[in-house]
């Protein structure tokens, strides 16, 4: 671990803990910290969403559309400021809409719009989301061009 004499406060001796950085190291105008330690992090995964409960607003989250005859609208919790949550899109055979919670929003350029409240996909693909505030919710990242944002809001 190229990090592990630099913990500074231990959760298991070397293996996972706490480095600050002095101003110096960092570049910036004040000392920071970084977990350290784990070579990555694993997230909570779920092929089990529903359109009937919310979205976890943490973790991986895999999609597919619906036997019915209905497009699927799948409903995100509110955003937890500075917690990524990634949403993944099985189906191209059909539309799926990832709709905010009431008061909530996506903003970001990488959808074509700011305050969009629904997310729609029908070629697959992927978002990354992080919560920017606690209603709303900003773009990290689209994987191609068949995720579209909207700017209203999806029903069932």
């Amino acid at each position: 671990m190229p990090y592990g004499s630099q913990i500074l406060t231990s959760i298991y001796g070397r293996r996972l803990g706490l480095q600050q950085l002095s101003t110096g190291q960092s570049g910036g105008s004040k000392a920071l910290e970084f977990l350290v330690g784990p070579d990555d992090f694993r997230l909570g995964v779920t092929t089990n969403e529903s359109t009937g409960t919310l979205m976890s607003p943490s973790g991986v989250s895999y999609l597919v559309g619906t036997s019915a005859a209905s497009t699927p609208v799948y409903q995100m919790s509110p955003p937890i400021p500075g917690v990524k949550k990634k949403v993944f899109f099985g189906s191209t055979d059909s539309a799926i809409y990832v709709k905010a919670a009431s008061g909530c929003s996506f903003a970001g350029t990488s959808l074509g719009s700011t305050g969009a409240t629904a997310i729609r996909s029908s070629g697959g693909g992927y978002v990354e989301l992080i919560g920017l505030t606690t209603a709303l919710y900003g773009v990290d990242g689209v994987s191609s061009t068949a995720v579209n944002g909207l700017g209203f809001q999806a029903t069932t």
